[in-house]
């Protein structure tokens, strides 16, 4: 299984959707974990008011890179298609076209980021206890967004191609370093929140190193050779006819949580840092759904390239009820540990930051079984031609439906549990959009055989 390239229009769809999926869901699942580590180590070598720090700067983060990274999804859509017809030419101008919009993405993010960072946490109401840390830590983190967006689109262009388990080679090695750094640096320098985003932006610089020695190294139409690279103006007006839409899909998770993010922080510190640990444990978990949710862009959008009807019908029925199953497990599982392993993240002595975080466990992990069916719906929807419709709905229900809950149904009740309740709800409404749309559409392709063209 190991260091297989992965060909989704043939063979055994379970064991191949298996095969694709683990090395994402395990990268994902060290990259959150080499998160986890940074807010671990600050907890328990300075306290709950550094990992406020890197909890408070995450909303600032996430609005930024979200929307760079967004756009990759665009070459992920296209490129499956590509190489279901067997589209040499395409290809090659698809996977030049989008490392080079990394690397200008990632500068131009370098450089806004440092801007926002201190406007965001002031309309965030970022407490003054955390503020410098927070500011630090944004601004250095932005710094390495050029190496950050590069392995996010080559790792993205790596999966499409069907190689999964060299980006969890490279994330491994890369999560080492950090955690190794961590320990190093907290120990030798006061600043222990500069120690711990030093470490992070020395690990984003080694993982996009070693995919970019991958892609020049890879057999075939898709090997890049760095002389030869070119901007193709074509390539990028499909990746942002299909990206944007993902883009702002992205964009408008963290754009819906701003206003939930002041209100967290105006409960202080501890909630901060509760509410930011149990995110943590959240995103771990995620990486299971989302694995099967990015392997639906490819598995649909290769077989969509060859016009194999029945194979498009298993790929996603396979994907929806094992991604589904797994992410309600998970979501008890965790809940009934939940102390366990926020006390590893924010310290044993910090119950009143482990009782916000458990809080968020409880209504927010515990339905992770439909944000994994919202998943699987949305990348199907992209693979069929129509990232626009899941843009249309996230900001309908990601952002609009939050935004009117903070601002009618939080002030009649201004408690923890109110503003955690808000992502249970939103999530719920969304995937009764995202199931009528998708019948109409699976329908339309099912029977009679219509999808977008690209």
């Amino acid at each position: 299984m190991f260091l297989k390239k992965v060909d989704a229009t043939k063979g055994p769809l379970v064991k191949l959707i298996f095969i694709y999926t683990v090395p994402i869901i395990l990268s994902t699942i060290l990259q959150h974990l080499f998160e986890v580590a940074d807010k671990a180590v600050l907890g328990n070598m300075a306290g709950s008011v550094a990992v406020a720090a890197v909890g408070a700067s995450g909303i600032v983060t996430s609005l930024i890179i979200s929307a760079a990274v967004g756009l990759s999804t665009g070459t992920s859509i296209i490129l499956a298609r590509y190489i279901g017809q067997n589209h040499e030419k395409r290809i090659r101008e698809t996977v030049d076209t989008s490392l080079l919009t990394a690397v200008g993405l990632g500068l131009a993010v370098a450089v806004v980021g440092f801007f926002v960072a201190p406007p965001f946490l002031t309309a965030t109401k970022c407490p003054a206890d955390c503020y410098e840390g927070a500011l630090l830590y944004i601004r250095m983190y932005f710094a390495a967004a050029p190496a950050s967006l590069l392995y996010n689109y080559g790792s993205a262009i790596l999966r499409t191609l069907g190689d999964t388990q060299r980006p969890l080679i490279y994330i491994i090695v890369a999560g080492i370093v950090n955690v190794v750094l961590n320990v190093i640096l907290c120990i030798l320098l006061p600043q222990k929140v500069a120690a711990v985003a030093i470490a992070t932006a020395v690990s984003q610089i080694i993982s996009a190193i070693l995919v970019l020695w991958r892609l020049c190294h890879f057999e075939g139409v898709a090997k890049v050779t760095l002389s030869k690279i070119r901007f193709r103006l074509s390539a990028f007006g499909q990746i942002l006819r299909f990206g944007i839409p993902a883009s702002i899909s992205q964009l408008v998770l963290p754009l819906g949580n701003l206003q939930i993010a002041t209100a967290i922080n105006s409960f202080g510190v501890e909630a901060i840092a509760g509410n930011s640990a149990a995110n943590s444990v959240h995103m771990v978990l995620a990486a299971f759904p989302n694995g099967f949710a990015v392997a639906a862009t490819t598995f649909m959008g290769q077989n969509i390239g060859t016009g194999d009807v029945g194979r498009v019908k298993k790929s996603f029925w396979y994907l929806f009820s094992i991604s589904v199953s797994i992410a309600a497990v998970l979501g008890v599982l965790t809940c009934l540990s939940g102390r366990f392993w926020l006390g590893l993240i924010v310290g044993r002595e910090a119950t009143i930051a482990v009782d916000y975080g458990m809080n968020r466990l409880l209504h927010v992990v515990l339905f992770l079984f439909i944000s994994g069916a919202n998943g699987i719906f949305s990348h199907a929807l992209q693979a069929f031609g129509y990232p626009l419709f899941t843009s249309i709905t996230n900001i309908a229900f990601t952002l609009g439906f939050r935004v009117l809950w903070m601002q009618l149904v939080y002030p009649k009740s201004p408690t923890f549990d109110t503003i955690m309740l808000c992502f249970t709800v939103s999530w719920i409404l969304n995937m009764l959009l995202y199931a009528v749309f998708f019948a109409f559409v699976y329908w339309r392709y099912t029977r009679k055989g219509i999808c977008k063209k690209i």
